[in-house]
């Protein structure tokens, strides 16, 4: 896969990266939108299946590469030769990506080779990249986590240890036993590498280890830095080429803008707020994409006058730095209150029972909304439903208690660990489901 990614690069041939645990479908429905020439499979697929893949997708061509078991994503070679008006590729594209973007809507974001060549220059200058690192890659190599990962490793000879999947016992002992100088990851398997390794320090040779697909509990982070792990807490998109703003490890206050990245947030005209005032976060660089693949109206939306509008919500501090608080679509108006359910997600995840939580709007009649959790108790917990009320209780204001809490044995996560609201969002909304506390006044509107 590694190889393949950096050859079809070379050739300048367009590749699309695709999740090969996706369903048939959904894999057929993806290539078929972005009309690609040829599909790259792993030699252990079976021959049939990627015959029906190409056929339903119109490929033109299947390649089958050297076994690499998971490793391998499938590729896809797109060219613009032949293609529909809108759905040209532009001449120096470079790479595809499938994203749900701003919209919840799959798309597919071009990128160009310039992108993914800043993007990587512009984290080596903030954060510091030498020949002699070794990243431990265990995200996945379909999306933009785990291939910027690969450019910034190429682009200073830097060296890659490559893991098929996350596997914290197993990351735990590269981390201890390869010299391992950098590592990305999510708040989840943060966590799981946390919770393997117990009190024992971060090896001496860590020097960086990023924390992105969406804010992280605070208590999570400071466990991890009061271990020595050097911590970069990192927002980014596939639209940005993976990251655009970082805290460098040491640092203190908001995320820093990479080089040559500009951050403004806007009120829902466009205009910029006051500085501390929050909003929309847009980004302006040489790391955002092209625009979405034949999909003019997406554009439009999210391109404005030079810059990517992102659908997130955060603010600007004094210092320019960013302090990213949500989605906008995951926002939940109560009563005239924002309540952001990653605020209430890092307080129930620094509760020493809870393994993992979500946090959700459910319509109420009197205030609109009001937020729900779903929360993974940990093995042995005592499930104190009420308890765990108290515990918002006395860190959040009144409007932003859930007001009910439901247990789940996991959360929905796509494969670079990000959660899945939406999906959360199908659940909570499914009529005769039984709740284990619900808050009653707690959730209200009160300040306390």
């Amino acid at each position: 896969g590694v190889v393949l990614f950096h050859a079809l690069l070379e050739r300048r041939i367009v590749l699309l990266p695709v999740n090969a645990r996706l369903a048939e479908p959904e894999i057929v429905r993806a290539l078929a939108a972005t009309e690609v020439a040829a599909l790259f499979v792993s030699d252990a697929t079976p021959p049939a299946l990627a015959q029906r893949i190409a056929a339903g997708a119109g490929c033109g061509r299947v390649l089958f590469s050297a076994s690499e078991g998971e490793l391998a994503p499938t590729l896809a070679r797109a060219t613009g030769e032949g293609r529909r008006g809108d759905a040209r590729l532009p001449d120096d594209a470079a790479l595809v990506l499938m994203t749900s973007g701003t919209s919840g809507r799959s798309k597919a974001a071009v990128l160009g080779f310039d992108n993914l060549i800043a993007s990587a220059d512009a984290s080596a200058r903030l954060l510091g990249s030498e020949a002699g690192d070794r990243w431990l890659l265990c995200m996945p190599l379909f999306h933009i986590a785990g291939l910027s990962i690969l450019m910034r490793a190429a682009r200073v000879g830097a060296s890659v240890v490559l893991e098929p999947r996350f596997d914290a016992a197993r990351i735990s002992a590269l981390l201890d036993g390869h010299a391992i100088t950098h590592l990305s990851l999510v708040a989840t398997t943060l966590a799981q590498l946390l919770e393997v390794r117990g009190d024992r320090p971060a090896p001496a040779a860590l020097r960086l280890v990023l924390i992105g697909g969406g804010p992280a509990p605070e208590s999570l982070l400071e466990r991890a830095l009061a271990l020595g792990y050097p911590i970069a807490p990192t927002y980014g998109l596939t639209e940005s080429a993976s990251q655009a703003a970082t805290r460098p490890p040491g640092a203190e206050g908001g995320l820093v803008p990479l080089p040559g990245v500009e951050i403004r947030i806007v009120d829902g005209d466009d205009h910029p707020v006051a500085m501390g005032s929050e909003g929309e976060i847009q980004l302006r660089g040489p790391i955002v994409m092209r625009g979405y693949l034949g999909d003019p109206e997406a554009n439009a939306h999210a391109l404005r006058g030079g810059w990517l509008a992102t659908g997130d919500v955060g603010r600007l501090d004094g210092a320019g730095t960013l302090r990213v608080l949500d989605r906008r679509s995951d926002l939940i108006l109560s009563g005239g209150e924002n309540v952001y359910p990653a605020e209430i997600e890092s307080i129930l995840a620094s509760h020493p029972d809870i393994a993992d939580a979500g946090v959700v709007g459910v319509a109420d009649a009197r205030f609109g909304a009001r937020p729900l959790a779903f929360v993974v108790w940990r093995a042995g917990a005592a499930r104190d439903a009420e308890a765990l009320a108290a515990w918002c209780r006395s860190r959040l204001a009144g409007y932003k208690i859930p007001v009910a809490f439901r247990a789940a044995d996991a959360l929905p996560r796509n494969a670079a660990g990000k959660l899945l609201r939406r999906e959360l969002a199908r659940e909570a909304a499914e009529p005769g489901r039984t709740v284990e506390h619900v808050a009653g006044d707690a959730g209200g509107q009160s300040s306390a």
